[in-house]
């Protein structure tokens, strides 16, 4: 007769399964708060990002003395060439045209007006809804007149030169 062991042997699988469950829902979870910060983001080839959630890596920003709808609603009740410029600091597309924006402005800040709109922060809740705005990054250049053209996603240098170069001279 086999002898019988004193200790009942186990199935160690469901408690490794539960482990590397909880393994792989700590990294998801990680991963979601990491990276770029866009939170899955859909994006299509001209790099247009919805808008969405809020903006974790925000940077914090020189504050201007007015909120951007209020340079805005001014600059445009002067008449003057204004673009604005909505983003957020964490979307690869919208870091990307902070940085044409940074290169190619300089150039115009004597004959155009820039309202600088941080899309997450909630006092620009009203300018984003007045717009209407649903992508970032989102240039809206107004001419004297108030008329607006849009651009959504990144623009190349040359053709924000272009564009700034329009406006400042009035076409």
């Amino acid at each position: 007769m086999p002898k019988k062991s004193l200790y009942k042997k186990t199935n160690n699988l469901p408690p490794v399964l539960i482990v590397i469950c909880v393994l792989a829902l700590a990294a998801l979870v990680l991963l979601s708060k990491g990276g770029d910060h866009n939170q899955a983001q859909v994006i299509d080839a001209s790099g247009i990002v919805p808008l969405q959630g809020g903006d974790v890596m925000a940077q914090t920003l020189a504050v201007p003395s007015e909120l951007p709808a209020d340079q805005l609603q001014n600059a445009l009740a002067e008449h003057l060439p204004t673009l604005a410029f909505f983003h957020s600091n964490s979307c690869r597309q919208c870091a990307m045209m902070i940085e044409i924006v940074d290169q190619v402005y300089p150039e115009f800040a004597a004959s155009v007006v820039l309202v600088d709109v941080y899309v997450y922060d909630e006092k620009n809740a009203p300018l984003l809804k007045k717009v209407g705005l649903q992508f970032i990054p989102t240039l809206i250049f107004y001419d004297r007149a108030g008329k607006e053209q849009v651009s959504v996603g990144v623009m190349e240098a040359e053709q924000l030169r272009q564009s700034l170069a329009a406006l400042a001279e009035g076409d």
